[in-house]
């Protein structure tokens, strides 16, 4: 095991932890046992030939994509939510196929473009791209397609795609968006509300005055979380108050979406730098790993990399409300079986990567 890797997964875990024993204390005994079904993930994972999961790559993929039409089809969401397909219910457990889709499409473009190149027509990754973020905006969880394009767009870039086939994936997306706007999203009102709620948080208050009624109230709803947790980072001050103080107000998903100002208002902000920097030491070695592989190896411990920290810096956007509400969770901290597992599993890759370069016999 990478010990840095190691260092930065345990101390994620031990802030895991404690946000859960101050925001949902009930909940702890069973978050204990989900952390450490994600560990055994990362063991498993770290036993793994990172070449076998890429040349595995097409079959992980369409095993993901199986697995997002069907959790459409018999799939479960939040309880008032009928027509919301994100989960699918094993007795007392749930799995969420899109988490480890983010997993599988790495896999997928760094197989891809250690075999093509960067300068080959890409129909493929485009078609592959665009069918799991489509197929996740439909059960909605828009906030979770709109990650996997960016994380997408991150490998793309940064492995060199030249400009004029990103451009091709731009104009995917801009269908994708036309072709469900009006068709699908307007069933879901809760959507543009979240982002009308952001527009009168950071941009114009005046808003609300200029709404209907009803439109306004919604609106109104919209604001109480992200509103919550600034109040919660506010009152969080330089060393906290401990775990086992009181949240000055209530805090909807105070365990999951916005377990930042929960363990914010436990550490105060230096905890707080503290876990970022848990973060920091995940995307200083991934990056290390990327750039010493070669190939799909590279590719892969990239978009792995993007995938932990880049929606680690996601939930902590939402949660100081500078990005709309999207109820993307921080990786190996929220709560949440499937999503714990497959930051696990990311990390058990990275594990395994290391040590196929020899890095773990250079480690300080």
């Amino acid at each position: 095991m990478d010990r840095i890797l190691i260092l930065a997964q345990f101390l994620l875990m031990g802030f895991s932890v404690l946000g859960i024993a101050a925001g949902a204390p009930a909940l702890l005994e069973r978050h204990l046992l989900t952390l450490g079904v994600a560990f055994g993930g990362t063991l498993a994972a770290a036993l793994v030939p990172p070449r076998w999961i890429i040349a595995q790559a097409r079959w992980l993929y369409a095993l993901g994509l199986v697995a997002l039409v069907a959790v459409l089809v018999v799939g479960r969401g939040p309880a008032g939510q009928e027509e919301v397909r994100r989960w699918f219910q094993l007795g007392a457990f749930s799995l969420q196929p899109s988490e480890f889709m983010k997993i599988a499409l790495v896999a997928y473009l760094a197989s891809f473009f250690s075999r093509r190149g960067t300068d080959y027509p890409i129909i493929g990754p485009v078609v592959a791209i665009g069918l799991a973020a489509g197929l996740i905006a439909i059960e909605p969880d828009l906030g979770t397609a709109l990650f996997l394009l960016f994380l997408a767009a991150f490998i793309l870039i940064i492995i060199g795609v030249p400009f004029r086939r990103l451009i091709a994936i731009g104009l995917l997306v801009t269908l994708i968006v036309a072709s469900i706007h009006g068709a699908f999203l307007n069933r879901f009102e809760y959507i543009t509300d979240r982002v009308d709620a952001w527009r009168v948080m950071n941009l114009d208050p005046t808003l609300l005055e200029r709404w209907e009624p009803d439109r306004g109230e919604r609106i109104k709803n919209a604001i109480y979380q992200p509103e919550r947790a600034r109040l919660v980072l506010r009152a969080a001050g330089p060393l906290g108050h401990g775990p086992s103080a009181e949240l000055p107000t209530n805090l909807p998903e105070r365990q999951n979406d916005m377990i930042f100002a929960t363990i914010t208002y436990a550490v105060g902000w230096f905890g707080a730098g503290m876990l970022l920097l848990a973060y920091g030491l995940v995307f200083a070695r991934g990056m290390q790993i990327a750039t010493r592989s070669t190939g799909a190896l590279s590719v892969m411990a990239l978009g792995l990399t993007g995938y932990l920290t880049g929606q680690a810096l996601m939930n902590v956007a939402v949660t100081m409300a500078i990005v709309p509400v999207t109820g993307i969770s921080m990786p190996m901290v929220s709560a949440g079986g499937s999503g714990l597992l497959a930051a696990g599993l990311a990390f058990g890759v990275l594990h395994a990567s290391a040590r196929r370069i020899g890095l773990l016999e250079v480690s300080p």
